[in-house]
């Protein structure tokens, strides 16, 4: 039986001795080459393909072997060595994407995608999560006639101890996250969601793109209007290519209808982000990055309305029992587990756009949920001389006249914030304008840092503003490492 016709466990392991002892022979001829420096890169590439082949061909029997792995990994941490049976399925990656430079690296080893189902964990993508692995597998010295075989996380373990000296481990980090429902719902989700946000599947949520890591912070990317998180899918793209940023971070997503009032979404992050924390408590503050409408659901929960201010809203609205929404979210005070935040082309004083034509035409489409209406009925009836009281759509929260964003304009955020703010390319000034929002509505005058990028309302992938979040991101992580050596440190007296 020739070795590129053993595609299942079954054909694999009725292999008879010879030709297991063909099999070790072939990897041994792979490895040799990809371990010497002599190789030349187009030897390397065709004993790369080879191995991979050969993995892929028999994989059912490399994963038995994988359940008990024996080998000796070279730069990899305890625990990165996973196990066949953690997942409900493993995928060979046979056509890898190469669109980043830093998602991928030449060497030894089949990449692969493990499925892990979503279970018990409220915090899941629906479909579950899909895990970057590398399967690898090492001849055993004679008289055995196969192989020594591990999967491995090619993040942590940068390559492979073998008989002919280290060779590079492997791997393909593009594959898992440009997997199906790994950022987000189907396409056209997010204009259901605006005007139909009664109509959204579940609660608002954090989604996790990979089981919560302790060693890692937080990085909470929020969307905006008739989005979904799908829309960041470029830019975990470009964020996960960098290794620091890997090496530091774990993105979640918040997932929420764009068609409510911004308070009511803004509680509701407020609310998913609690949720959260007490669950994993995580150990590092998180950091918010916000896009448009998202910037101001960000910058809510880093600021704080006292009841006064919002009586200048809602008249009444102090008067409202602790355990209403409306209450809830017009009073409320800065989250204490927030390090840092990225405004992103964010509308702190709205946008004419919410008012014209195009944005009128949007309020009339969208319909709120009963449950919503019902719950203004009740606090109308608690609030004196307000029985005409109306909840506004998330469109009409956004307008310059919103007195939610004239009062949280009032505020200062409690942490250091940064404005990432287009011009299209024009350079005007304070008469500049990203196409949606002028720089008079996005420029905060509080944040430590600003930067201008020539392009549009959608251009947070613009690689100028791409650069920008990461520096943000940099600092972010040496301060938290600065601050925890200062906090270890034995104090002298």
């Amino acid at each position: 039986m020739s070795l590129a016709v053993c595609l299942t466990a079954a054909a694999c392991q009725s292999l008879p001795p010879t030709d297991r002892g063909v099999l070790a022979e072939r990897l041994d001829e792979s490895i040799q080459v990809l371990a010497s420096p002599d190789s030349g890169p187009r030897q390397r590439s065709q004993a790369a393909g080879a191995y991979r082949q050969i993995l892929a061909a028999t994989l059912g029997d490399r994963l038995q072997e994988a359940a008990q792995p024996r080998l000796s990994l070279k730069g990899g941490r305890s625990g990165q060595i996973r196990s066949p049976s953690e997942f409900t399925g493993i995928t060979p990656v046979q056509s890898p994407r190469d669109t980043r430079p830093g998602l991928h690296r030449a060497g030894l080893g089949l990449p692969a995608v493990g499925h892990m189902a979503a279970g018990a964990d409220p915090n899941a993508p629906p479909a579950g999560y899909q895990i970057p692995l590398t399967l690898i597998s090492l001849p055993e010295p004679p008289p055995a006639t196969c192989c020594e075989s591990a999967l491995v996380d090619p993040d942590q373990v940068r390559a492979v101890r073998t008989a002919h000296g280290d060779a590079p481990l492997a791997m393909d980090l593009e594959a898992p996250i440009r997997a199906v429902s790994v950022t987000g719902p189907r396409l056209g989700a997010g204009l259901m969601n605006l005007v139909r946000p009664g109509a959204f599947s579940g609660q608002p949520r954090i989604v996790f793109m990979e089981p919560f890591d302790p060693d890692k912070r937080p990085l909470v990317l929020v969307h905006g209007l008739l989005s979904t998180p799908r829309m960041w899918a470029p830019l975990v793209l470009d964020l996960l290519a960098d290794s620091q940023v890997r090496a530091n971070y774990q993105i979640w997503f918040f997932y929420y209808p764009t068609g409510q009032p911004v308070p009511l979404s803004a509680l509701q992050l407020r609310e998913a982000l609690d949720d959260a924390a007490a669950r994993y408590r995580p150990r590092y503050p998180m950091v918010l990055v916000g896009h448009s409408m998202g910037g101001i659901l960000s910058r809510a929960q880093v600021s704080e309305i006292t009841e006064r201010q919002a009586e200048t809203m809602v008249p009444g609205v102090a008067g409202l029992p602790d355990y209403s929404r409306v209450r809830r979210a017009l009073i409320f005070e800065p989250r204490a587990d927030v390090g840092r935040v990225v405004f992103m082309f964010t509308p702190h004083r709205g946008s004419r756009l919410a008012t014209s034509g195009l944005g009128s035409w949007g309020i009339r489409l969208i319909r709120l949920p009963d449950i919503l209406l019902s719950e203004i009925a009740i606090a109308a009836d608690h609030l004196a001389g307000t029985h005409d009281l109306r909840l506004p759509t998330s469109i009409h929260g956004l307008s310059p006249d919103s007195q939610f964003l004239s009062v949280l304009d009032t505020t200062k955020p409690v942490v250091p914030t940064h404005s990432v703010i287009g011009d299209r390319g024009r350079g005007t000034g304070w008469a500049s304008s990203d196409g949606v929002v002028p720089y008079t509505s996005s420029h905060l005058a509080s944040a430590e840092s600003e930067v201008a990028v020539p392009t549009g309302h959608g251009g947070f992938t613009h690689p100028e503003a791409v650069k920008e979040l990461k520096r943000i991101l940099y600092r972010e992580a040496k301060n938290v490492v600065a601050s925890s050596a200062r906090d270890s440190a034995p104090k002298t007296h």
